[in-house]
C-alpha cells in the first residue's frame, strides 16, 4: 500500500502531469521544496524579487480583502487623477499626503519602490529594504523649554534632594539621546 501524498496548494491547482512529476520526486526521496520547484519549473519566491512582490497582486486581487465599494472608489478616483492602476499595486507606505491619488505610490516592481524611496528620502523595510544614506552629521535637537521645565518639575517632585541641573540632565538623557543633543 503506497503512502498518500499531501499536495501543496500550488501542486493541487496544477495539471495532472505536474502532480505526477511532484509525486515521483517525493517517492524518489527528494525534498518537498525541491520537488515543488522542479514540478512547477520555477524557482521559489524570494525576498526582493518582483515575482514575490507582485504574487497575488498583479491581477488586482490584492483588493479582494477590501470592501468592494471602497476598492471600486479607490480605482475610480485614481483613474480620475490620471493614474493607470492596471498591473500596479498601491503602497500606502511610500505615498505622500495625497494617499491613493499619488501616482508614485502605484508601483509595479521592487525597483519602483526603491526609486520612490530614494527620491523621497524614505527608509523602507519589507519586500525590499532601503535606508537612505545619511547626509552630514546627525540633526541636533533641543527640548522645548516649557516641556523641559514640566519634566524637570516632575523629577524634582519625585526626588526633592535632586538639584535642578541634575534633573535637567536626567530628563535630557531620557528624552534626547546624547548624539542628537545640541552642543553648548
Amino acid at each position: 500500500m503506497s503512502e498518500v501524498i499531501e499536495y501543496p496548494p500550488e501542486i493541487r491547482a496544477a495539471g495532472r502531469d505536474v502532480q505526477d512529476h511532484y509525486r515521483s520526486m517525493i517517492e524518489d526521496g527528494q525534498g518537498e521544496r525541491w520537488a515543488l520547484m522542479c514540478a512547477l519549473q520555477r524557482p521559489p519566491g524570494t525576498k526582493g524579487t518582483d515575482r514575490a512582490f507582485m504574487e497575488g497582486r498583479l491581477a488586482g486581487n490584492w483588493m479582494d480583502s477590501m470592501p468592494k465599494a471602497t476598492a471600486n472608489q479607490m480605482i475610480r478616483q485614481a483613474r480620475a487623477a490620471g493614474i493607470n492602476p492596471t498591473g500596479k499595486f498601491y503602497m500606502g507606505g511610500i505615498a505622500d499626503k495625497r494617499g491613493h491619488l499619488d501616482p508614485e505610490a502605484w508601483v509595479d516592481s521592487t525597483a519602483d519602490i526603491v526609486r520612490v524611496a530614494k527620491k523621497r528620502d524614505l527608509e523602507v523595510h519589507g519586500i525590499v529594504d532601503y535606508v537612505p544614506p545619511q547626509k552630514g552629521p546627525p540633526k541636533e535637537i533641543d527640548i522645548n523649554p516649557s516641556i523641559l521645565n514640566e519634566h524637570v518639575a516632575k523629577e524634582m517632585k519625585a526626588d526633592p534632594k535632586l538639584k535642578r541641573g541634575d534633573a535637567i540632565e536626567k530628563v535630557k538623557d531620557r528624552i534626547v539621546p546624547h548624539w542628537k543633543r545640541k552642543k553648548k
